[in-house]
């Protein structure tokens, strides 16, 4: 018995990656950006040592029989003692807190989870997986139940929750909603092994501390992707004067704040503080976005090094492997990054569903 899978919204094969190291079997991932074709398939070898397939298409327009083509049919997999696991992370912008337009009905990609519960009814898989931010479910309530009642209405136990990527051996803050479905057995999300007690959280020294070391705007050729972005003057005179492993800069002498991080009375604003800040060794990243390559959007600085984090180092505080290697501009390659579902939580999640069927 094994499970074939099919990865939904694909994009640079974060949860393909995962559930391939699992032991799952994915087919192919679909997504609508051709440029990231050939980061996920050479990066996707499944165990027959073909390539995943990544098909450049709109989940608005994936049928049944696109599915049935690369999985087989429901009676087909019955007989040859397959199982099809659907998996989808629709793109989060719509839900997350820092999108100004969250709110607006008309955002395209707020039917996308809809589409993807259409699916799970046309196609019949023994098992799902989603997952999206943490607050879809209060900004998408509606589309959520859509999904879940479907789900009812085909006989799957499912179960969600929020969950934080660093339980699972990612070294990264992320809270993430999950759901897990399956028509095998009773579900229960995995809480993870590691807890910060019994089992310490994987950090940012535990990963990136053994890397070359970069000034601002190299690159290293000997590891892929280990290229970091370039800084004006006055930002590497800022990031000198924060301190090293976790500083911040509140540390700064108000000649080189920001105008902006400042009130209407010269006194620094609340808020956003983990802007051009430093990672911490001994702890877990703070959760990555698109433009983690940058010290202006977060807490992206390297803990020691007056330089943002390269874009290897953001590949490996999302937990993808060493030779998984990124294609395009500085600025795609952190998109894709940044916009993937760790491969280790993503891992853990295809040995749930590879257990129930042990």
């Amino acid at each position: 018995m094994k499970i074939k899978a099919i990865d939904l919204f694909c994009g640079a094969g974060g949860v393909t990656r995962g559930l391939l190291d699992a032991g799952i079997d994915v087919i192919a991932g679909f997504d609508i950006d051709s440029s990231l074709k050939k980061v996920y398939e050479e990066n996707n070898i499944r165990v027959n040592g073909e390539k995943a397939k990544y098909f450049n298409k709109k989940v608005e327009s994936i049928t049944k029989k696109d599915i049935y083509n690369l999985v087989g049919s429901k009676t087909a997999r019955k007989i040859n003692k397959e199982k099809f696991l659907l998996a989808g992370c629709a793109p989060c912008q719509p839900f997350s807190l820092k999108n100004k337009n969250r709110y607006d009905k008309t955002d395209h990609r707020r039917t996308l989870i809809t589409y993807f519960a259409d699916l799970v009814k046309e196609t019949k898989p023994d098992f799902v997986f989603m997952e999206n931010v943490a607050g879809l479910p209060k900004l998408e309530p509606d589309n959520l139940k859509y999904f879940t009642d479907i789900l009812d209405e085909d006989g799957f136990s499912w179960d969600t929750q929020i969950v934080n990527a660093r339980n699972y051996g990612v070294p990264q803050n992320r809270k993430r909603f999950v759901l897990l479905a399956s028509k095998e057995k009773k579900v229960q999300i995995p809480e993870g092994e590691y807890d910060g007690v019994v089992k310490s959280y994987k950090t940012v020294g535990d990963t990136i501390q053994n890397l070359p070391s970069l000034n601002p705007g190299e690159e290293y050729l000997g590891i892929a992707n280990h290229k970091c972005a370039n800084l004006s003057d006055l930002n590497k005179i800022r990031l000198k004067a924060t301190p090293k492993n976790g500083g911040s800069r509140t540390s700064w002498k108000k000649n080189l704040w920001l105008n902006c991080h400042l009130d209407e009375n010269g006194n620094p604003k609340q808020g956003h503080g983990d802007v051009y800040g430093r990672m911490a060794w001994e702890k877990p990243a703070p959760t990555l976005t698109t433009k983690f390559n940058s010290i202006t959007t977060g807490r992206y600085a390297h803990p020691e090094q007056n330089r943002a984090i390269s874009l290897r180092e953001g590949a490996l505080i999302q937990s993808f492997p060493e030779d998984y290697i990124f294609y395009g501009n500085m600025q795609a390659v952190a998109k894709q990054i940044g916009n993937a579902v760790p491969p280790k939580m993503a891992e853990e999640f295809g040995k749930f569903f590879l257990d129930a069927i042990s």
